[in-house]
């Protein structure tokens, strides 16, 4: 696979295994079931994590990277669900590591910032977290 695909694979993975939700790559889930997913917020179930990537730094000269990764919660009506989940993610992953997720190793996750979205068409409450990931990211020019 490729460095970002990997990098959600293997944390989506993990969250799975931590038993904070399903992650299904075809993307089918019941309605009882924390969906993990990747960059896709289907409309059911209603509890969800939404993991994307982005670059935050990269170094000219060597293998290191950090790269953000954007983790979107949403639950039910009460407010309160969606904190739930939110603190979940960030005892698991905040100074969390090492890892290796694929190819890709990833030396420390930490969260950088967090706040509500507030409630969706459905009235499903949400939250965003910005997770760093400090990894190493080989190219044909860096290795």
């Amino acid at each position: 696979m490729t460095y970002t695909v990997d990098l959600l694979d293997g944390l989506a993975r993990l969250l799975a295994e931590q038993g904070l939700g399903t992650y299904r790559p075809d993307g089918l889930y019941a309605p009882d079931e924390t969906a993990i997913t990747i960059a896709a917020t289907p409309p059911a179930p209603d509890r969800l994590i939404c993991l994307a990537a982005y670059p935050v730094a990269e170094s000219s000269l060597l293998t290191d990277t950090t790269t953000g990764i954007q983790v979107r919660t949403r639950a039910s009506a009460d407010p309160r669900e969606v904190d739930a989940l939110d603190d979940q993610l960030f005892a698991l992953l905040h100074g969390a590591g090492p890892f290796r997720f694929g190819a890709v190793p990833v030396q420390l996750l930490y969260r950088v910032s967090a706040a509500p979205i507030g409630a969706d068409s459905s009235g499903r409450w949400e939250r965003t977290a910005n997770y760093y990931a400090r990894a190493h990211r080989a190219t044909p020019h860096l290795e």
